[in-house]
């Protein structure tokens, strides 16, 4: 199953509701498989920010210019997936990740470390 998130730019009312009335006709050619895309995320995040940190299924966000858009979440051996950091895209197109900046990088580093140190036990001094 391929999930499909169609980005509609449009100005929130001044009050009220926001209505909407979109017709869309989505067509176009994605050279990029989701594993694909998956298998490049997973590569980036291992190299550029860590490896217990890795991507989750891919969601195609439909726009101009076609990305799949991955969670990225933190996994811990015996724990599984704990805490999902940020996202990632990767051009549909072109299979090229968009690279995250230096500070998104060591945010979701941060984080990381502040969850895994809560979730790891505790060790005493022996006596």
């Amino acid at each position: 199953m391929v999930k499909i998130l169609y980005e509609h730019a449009a100005d929130w009312p001044e009050s009220g509701p926001l209505r909407m009335d979109a017709h869309v006709d989505i067509t176009g050619v994605i050279e990029v498989s989701p594993d694909s895309a998956r298998q490049r995320a997973n590569g980036y995040l291992g190299k550029q920010v860590g490896m217990a940190i890795q991507s989750n299924e891919p969601v195609l966000v439909w726009q101009e210019h076609p990305v799949w858009r991955l969670q990225i979440s933190l996994y811990l051996r015996g724990l599984g997936k704990v805490a999902t950091l940020g996202t990632l895209d990767v051009d549909a197109t072109t299979r090229e990740v968009l690279p995250l900046a230096d500070k998104e990088i060591k945010d979701i580093q941060a984080r990381a470390n502040a969850i895994a140190l809560r979730l790891s036990p505790s060790t005493t001094t022996a006596v």
